[in-house]
């Protein structure tokens, strides 16, 4: 069986009254807050300045490090072969937009996200605090939560870019080939990537019907949690948030 057809056999499973389907209902008022943001609005009409988008590049290079490593974690601890199977292609699917967007836009701007941390406070190879601290919690919940926890943290980044592609395409009617940010764009409002969003969260959803009252309750707070770090990881680049200086 193909890795196509797998996928489309774990979605079947995803139902519109589950857990995935409660969750993002659940944080409605923070997607709104993301589509509202000057990043976003101004990523879609193309007037978002190349040096905040730079600045986003870096830190999600950092995150998809991190992500994936949170998606191998997931896969390794799963007992679902299939849900294994789509998890660990997750994660290398990460580390390949990883490399991409190093080779393809950072690096011939000079910024390697792989440097050494420098002491100067204008470098820009460091991570944000706040992207430190959203991988930390993801890598966290894979880890040490209960497997139900660990999978609906990761969903929101799955959830939150199929949406935003999707909100742009819809709302800016911009479909010009010489966006400068057509190629992100595209790569998010891809039916493949949400058939991948699909797989994602009919697994949660399936983890959710097996877990107890509790543990429901705490894929839901990890759910939140990491919808409102994604507000944040926008809001960081735009902010040209840096660490504090001594």
């Amino acid at each position: 069986m193909s890795v196509s057809a797998r996928l489309d056999l774990i979605d079947d499973e995803h139902t519109p009254d589950g857990f995935s389907a409660t969750a993002w209902q659940a944080v409605a008022g923070w997607f709104a807050a993301i589509t509202e943001h000057p990043f976003i609005r101004q990523l879609a009409d193309g007037s978002l300045p190349e040096v905040v988008f730079a600045r986003y590049l870096l830190d999600d290079a950092h995150y998809l490090k991190g992500y994936a490593s949170a998606l191998a974690s997931l896969s390794a601890r799963s007992g679902d072969p299939e849900a294994r199977l789509m998890l660990a292609a997750s994660a290398a699917s990460a580390i390949e937009a990883e490399r991409s967007m190093h080779r393809q836009f950072l690096l011939p701007r000079n910024i390697d996200p792989d440097a050494p941390s420098s002491p100067d406070p204008k470098a820009v190879a460091e991570p944000s605090p706040t992207c430190v601290g959203y991988v930390e919690s993801l890598r966290a919940a894979s880890v040490l939560e209960p497997l139900g926890v660990g999978m609906a943290a990761v969903l929101p980044c799955f959830r939150v870019y199929a949406e935003v592609g999707s909100w742009i395409v819809a709302n800016t009617g911009d479909s010009r080939p010489d966006h400068p940010y057509r190629t992100w764009i595209d790569t998010y409002a891809d039916p493949a990537f949400a058939a991948a969003v699909g797989a994602a969260e009919a697994y949660a959803d399936r983890l959710a019907v097996r877990a107890g009252a509790d543990e429901r309750a705490a894929m839901l707070a990890a759910y939140r949690r990491a919808t409102r770090y994604e507000y944040m990881f926008w809001d960081a680049a735009w902010q040209d948030q840096r660490w504090p200086q001594p």
